[in-house]
C-alpha cells in the first residue's frame, strides 16, 4: 500500500472507490476535458465505469495514484500520479485538477512531490509526460518540476507533447 505525501499546503493518499463520483465529475467539466476528449464530450456512463475500473483494481501495475487535498480541509481537488505510457515502457507523470484549483500551484506543488517519490522510492529512470500541444498551463507545470520537451510523440491516438526528466538528473539537482 502506497503512503500518505505531505507538502506545505497539500494532503495526498491513496485514492478510494468514494473518490469514483468527484473523478467522473470532474471528468465531465468540459473545461478539465478540453485537451483530454479532444473528439468530444465523454459519456459519463462510460466514464464511470473506466474510474470505478481503475480504483478498485490494482491500477495502475507500475506506481501509483493520490487523491490531492488541501492538508487542512481534506477536500479533493484532483488527483496526481505516476504510471506506465501506454506500452512504451515509461511511467507517466500525470495529473487532473478542478478548475478551481487552476493558477495556484496546485498541480506544480503534488507534482513535485509525486516527481520526487518516484525517483527516490520507485528509483523510476527517467519518468516522462504528455501533454496536448495547446495545453500550455499543463506544459508549463512539467517544466517548473524539470521535465524537458522532447518535441511530439504519439501516444493515446495522438501526436502529443513530449516531456522527460532523468532520475540522475533530478537527484544531482537537490
Amino acid at each position: 500500500m502506497q503512503p500518505d505525501l505531505e507538502t506545505r499546503r497539500l494532503h495526498l493518499r491513496p485514492w478510494r472507490l468514494d473518490d469514483l463520483e468527484f473523478c467522473v465529475a470532474m471528468n465531465m467539466d468540459p473545461d478539465v476535458g478540453r485537451y483530454l476528449f479532444p473528439h468530444g464530450a465523454p459519456v459519463e456512463a462510460e466514464q464511470r465505469e473506466i474510474w470505478h475500473e481503475k480504483i478498485s483494481s490494482d491500477w495502475p501495475p507500475l506506481g501509483a495514484i493520490w487523491a490531492v487535498e488541501w492538508a487542512d480541509e481534506r477536500k479533493i481537488l484532483g488527483w496526481c500520479g505516476l504510471f506506465p505510457l501506454e506500452a512504451s515502457g515509461l511511467i507517466e507523470i500525470g495529473y487532473r485538477y478542478l478548475t478551481a484549483t487552476w493558477g495556484k500551484g496546485v498541480a506544480t506543488e503534488a507534482a513535485m512531490r509525486v516527481l520526487d517519490y518516484g525517483f527516490r522510492e520507485f528509483a523510476f529512470d527517467p519518468i516522462v509526460a504528455v501533454t496536448h500541444p495547446e495545453n500550455s498551463g499543463s506544459q508549463q507545470v512539467l517544466r517548473k518540476i524539470g521535465l524537458k520537451s522532447g518535441g511530439l510523440q504519439y501516444h493515446y491516438g495522438l501526436d502529443l507533447s513530449f516531456f522527460s526528466r532523468s532520475r540522475d538528473d533530478y537527484l544531482t539537482s537537490q
